[in-house]
């Protein structure tokens, strides 16, 4: 394909990839990072694509214009959509740490501290930006940025330019986030427990002393038990979070075997 001389077939062709790259840029973690100016992530997104026009398959991002606008306008449609599935399963993962912040702010009366997030530009609890941080962190250092281009480029194998199911995504991803949500809630568990245990205790304390005043005792308290607890934990994050960006390049792989074609019969 790399040796085939410049055509318009050529042109969509190079255009399709960086439709499908484009739409990883635009979602994939990290790579989405508003901290990169648009300028880097347009440059970095051309760069890969005329990568990827070189060791792709000849029939992995093939269109003809004889296929008439209407198909080309589909098929650009298609791989952005492909694209931007790839990217949201990762996003998916750091929305769960993201999910696990908030939860824990909250029932340790750390919601009100609040930063903004570098990464969406909006206010986030603190807990939540700092296991968004650690999770940069392992994920840049397990390589998750280098599988993520793997990941790309196996893509055109398992899935060709207008020829796959990228609509059955959606249901899989529902599978993913329904996952993911129960790993938030998991790693929120131990805070909740202890949180629970205080507020018995607290109200224990209030049948025995009716006029203490138990918003003056308690968030004190639970900030006190959250934060203990926090860094008792803090240690151990890196390791769990490992172990779940592990099963984030086995959704890779199963979302592409998800909207690959069909066999022909």
């Amino acid at each position: 394909m790399g040796t085939e001389s410049l055509t318009i077939d050529a042109i969509l062709s190079v255009f399709l990839i960086f439709v499908r790259v484009g739409g990883v840029v635009m979602t994939a973690p990290f790579f989405n990072n508003s901290a990169f100016p648009q300028q880097i992530k347009l440059y970095f997104a051309m760069v890969t694509t005329i990568v990827l026009f070189y060791v792709i398959p000849g029939e992995g991002a093939f269109i003809s214009a004889s296929d008439g606008t209407l198909a080309v306008f589909i098929a650009i449609t298609a791989e952005a959509l492909v694209g931007m599935a790839l990217g949201m399963v990762g996003q998916l993962v750091f929305a769960a740490f993201e999910m696990a912040g908030t939860l824990i702010s909250y029932n340790t009366g750390l919601s009100f501290a609040v930063m903004v997030d570098s990464a969406s530009e909006r206010q986030n609890s603190i807990v939540a930006n700092i296991l968004g941080m650690i999770a940069v962190l392992v994920f840049l250092t397990i390589g998750g940025d280098k599988i993520y281009i793997t990941a790309l480029a196996r893509s055109y194998e398992i899935v060709p330019a207008v020829n796959h199911n990228v609509y059955l995504a959606g249901p899989y991803m529902l599978e993913i986030a329904k996952y993911l949500f129960v790993v938030g809630v998991q790693l929120t568990s131990p805070f909740m427990m202890a949180i629970f245990l205080i507020d018995v205790c607290i109200a224990i304390f209030a049948r025995i002393m009716p006029q203490a005043n138990l918003m003056f005792i308690s968030l004190p308290v639970k900030m006190g038990v959250g934060l203990a607890m926090f860094m008792l934990v803090l240690p151990y994050l890196p390791t769990a979070f490992d172990i779940i960006f592990q099963n984030m390049f086995f959704f890779l792989e199963g979302i592409l075997g998800e909207i690959m074609p069909a066999p022909a019969n």
